[in-house]
């Protein structure tokens, strides 16, 4: 890999990634889009992703925990092992992009541990991408963002924190919107999360199937971070495309 200087990308003045230098064929999802057209940055039958995550550390990235705040992982919660991201802690946190995000097209490969502490002791095993967190909002549990929930069960769940959105599956769940993935597509091993950002329309995608939707954002751009909930979950891939 060779580092690059990415210049206007993803509304970001900045920013340094990890090229491939290897292309890969385009997604299925954006080739058979029915927004291609809006794609204007998609070009041809190859693409070359940016990971934003090297396998090595955590440059372009940032910890926080409800404990012990920004950059104070005193718990060791977020470790790097054989190349694979491991959280276990027992804090309540995340792990946030420095830099802010839009109109992209996101893929993020995870898998759950065996860990559980209070109080997801006797509960289901969640984490989460949240995006869209805005660079003028507050590092908390849980900053002003949109979620795509990564719990067992209900893998691409929407939560609006802070934000709203509309869609025709949505509830209201202790305060917060919470829009219902429409099917079950999650495994026991390594599962694909794939997230299509385009203006203030967004959709989840869990193993390849589109499971949810949602349109009118409320927040259009913003950081990027994966949630430590109490419970193991590894992360392998984090890596993105540019669309417009």
């Amino acid at each position: 890999m060779k580092k690059i200087i990415f210049t206007a990308l993803l509304g970001v003045t900045t920013v340094t990634g990890q090229l491939f230098a290897q292309k890969t064929p385009t997604p299925q999802i954006l080739k058979s889009h029915k927004d291609i057209s809006l794609f204007t940055k998609l070009k041809g039958e190859t693409v070359t992703p940016i990971s934003l995550f090297n396998g090595k550390n955590f440059n372009g990235w940032y910890t926080y925990t409800d404990k012990y705040g920004k950059n104070n992982d005193v718990e060791k919660a977020f470790r790097i092992e054989d190349g694979v991201m491991r959280f276990d802690g027992e804090s309540m946190g995340y792990l946030c992009t420095k830099q802010t995000f839009k109109n992209y097209y996101l893929r993020v490969v995870f898998r759950w541990g065996e860990k559980k502490y209070p109080p997801r002791k006797d509960s289901k095993r969640d984490s989460g991408v949240l995006y869209h967190f805005s660079t003028s909002a507050a590092d908390k549990v849980w900053p002003t963002s949109i979620e795509c929930q990564i719990q067992e069960d209900d893998c691409g769940d929407y939560w609006c924190i802070g934000t709203t959105a509309d869609s025709p599956n949505q509830i209201e769940n202790n305060g917060l919107k919470r829009i219902i993935r429409t099917e079950n597509f999650e495994t026991s091993d390594w599962n694909t999360i794939e997230i299509i950002c385009i203006d203030d329309k967004s959709e989840h995608y869990v193993n390849g199937h589109l499971v949810n939707n949602a349109y009118n954002l409320s927040q259009t751009k913003g950081k990027i971070l994966l949630q430590l909930e109490c419970a193991e979950v590894f992360y392998k891939t984090v890596e993105m495309l540019p669309l417009k």
